[in-house]
């Protein structure tokens, strides 16, 4: 078959480029983009494949510290239960170990729960302790509990031991007020206990004086009841009785006027003298 003018033509060119080495580097851009990742991957050398290992090692490296992250100091004062009380005692148990500052253990009772609220607590912040931690707690915990019962004998005392109560006032009391007035006092306490009758001089009087006396006896409880109120004999007034021991009668001073020493001058001074021989103040 005979070739035609045109087909001539593009063999002479085809021709023509394969023959230049120039052309047949001239390419599309979009064509060296397809075919880059053709190209052959070189193997990284040894100095490489180490670099790398050691980015992925330190990558692996944990930089944060597992122990129990407590809250501050502050945050647990003056709190023994609930979750300050454990975070308290966490805390301590925490610093007792680490300083390893504990006394002999003398008492090897202890609640369970304390002791599981603790190590809850120390598991779940991720303590990381060894086995021998096991010994440390059980003395550790037995000091705690010393410290626990002191602190609650000490409380306990402040509640069971009455306070020494101070007076210094010349009260006026009815039947049931002079009942409490000697029996619910300390032991200790003297309570003195005017009986008076209003109509009589002799009565106000000694009430006068006496009102003149208190101020100087606080711990002494001092009071007055009108002789109607308690069934006192009316000869007998007026009169001073004094307790002790919540409701024992130590000093019966009926008719106080009798008990003045003769020729005497009645004054204040004069009725301290008679109150301090008998005991009273």
């Amino acid at each position: 078959m005979a070739s035609t003018p045109a087909q001539e033509e593009f063999d002479h060119i085809a021709s023509k480029n394969s023959s230049n080495p120039v052309s047949s580097q001239r390419c599309h851009p979009a064509d060296k983009v397809d075919y880059h990742h053709d190209r052959k991957v070189e193997e990284p050398d040894e100095e490489t494949r180490y670099l790398q290992q050691m980015i992925e090692h330190n990558m692996r490296i944990r930089t944060y510290d597992r122990r129990p992250c407590l809250p501050h100091k502050d945050f647990d004062k003056g709190r023994t239960t609930g979750v300050k009380g454990v975070i308290a005692d966490a805390r301590s148990y925490e610093e007792a170990r680490q300083n390893g500052s504990l006394g002999t253990p003398r008492n090897r009772c202890r609640t369970a729960d304390k002791r599981e609220s603790i190590c809850s607590f120390l598991n779940e912040a991720g303590d990381g302790s060894d086995s021998d931690d096991g010994d440390f707690f059980e003395t550790w915990r037995e000091q705690r509990l010393m410290e626990l019962q002191k602190m609650g004998k000490q409380v306990k005392n402040r509640r069971t031991t009455p306070s020494v109560r101070r007076y210094g006032f010349f009260d006026e009391v009815d039947a049931l007020g002079y009942l409490d007035a000697i029996e619910k006092v300390t032991p200790d306490t003297v309570v003195v206990v005017f009986v008076y009758d209003p109509d009589c001089p002799s009565s106000k009087l000694i009430s006068d004086t006496l009102v003149q006396i208190v101020p100087s006896y606080p711990a002494v409880h001092f009071v007055r009841v009108n002789y109607a109120e308690i069934e006192f004999d009316n000869a007998g007034v007026p009169a001073i009785l004094a307790y002790k021991g919540q409701g024992e009668l130590f000093a019966n001073l009926t008719y106080v006027i009798d008990h003045i020493p003769e020729g005497a001058p009645f004054n204040t001074h004069t009725l301290q003298n008679v109150l301090s021989s008998n005991k009273i103040i």
